[in-house]
């Protein structure tokens, strides 16, 4: 994977967990390569120190960013310099493709689990009892609902689960030889 491939992939991965507010930050991480103290930053973004160490600890709680602390001998106050975790980029795909599959497993639970019923108007799915309580009518349109069969979306969960899966089992293989 090229510098740039993994440029792009932490931007896309940093904008969907966090949105767009912590792209100019870790862009110019990755630009410069280096480790790089939030005043620094903060000077060269012409943005607020505290608006560059809030996006920092944002990247750093999803593992995008990592420090390095020093005690500055002159002050006696600690100094951060901060950096991309480029080198590391497998293990949060690896980390993203696990809360992933978490959540389809707890969605292939809730579709196992549920029995549902669906308005043939607006397609809004209800529970059994969100569909009991409003007497089996759509409670926005008043239409009768109609059964749902969710066995087409659970195989398309289990499929899906198995992929990731498998990935995973790959990767991991890949990543320990």
């Amino acid at each position: 994977m090229t510098s740039d491939n993994v440029d792009q992939l932490m931007k896309d991965i940093a904008r969907e967990l966090l949105g767009d507010e912590v792209i100019d930050v870790l862009s110019f991480l990755l630009e410069n390569r280096a480790e790089l103290t939030d005043e620094d930053m903060a000077n060269k973004l012409n943005v607020k120190v505290n608006e560059i160490r809030k996006k920092l600890y944002a990247l750093s709680e999803h593992g995008l960013v990592s420090y390095r602390r020093t005690r500055d001998k002159e002050t006696g106050w600690y100094v951060y310099y901060w950096k991309a975790n480029i080198d590391q980029i497998n293990e949060l795909l690896l980390s993203r493709k696990r809360e992933i599959l978490n959540k389809l497993r707890a969605r292939l639970e809730y579709e196992t689990n549920n029995e549902f019923y669906i308005c043939p108007d607006d397609k809004t799915k209800y529970t059994f009892e969100e569909a009991f309580e409003n007497e089996f009518k759509c409670p926005k349109c008043g239409v009768q609902l109609i059964y749902y069969d969710s066995a087409k979306m659970r195989e398309f969960l289990e499929r899906k689960i198995r992929e990731i899966e498998e990935e995973i089992s790959r990767e991991t293989k890949i990543g320990s030889s």
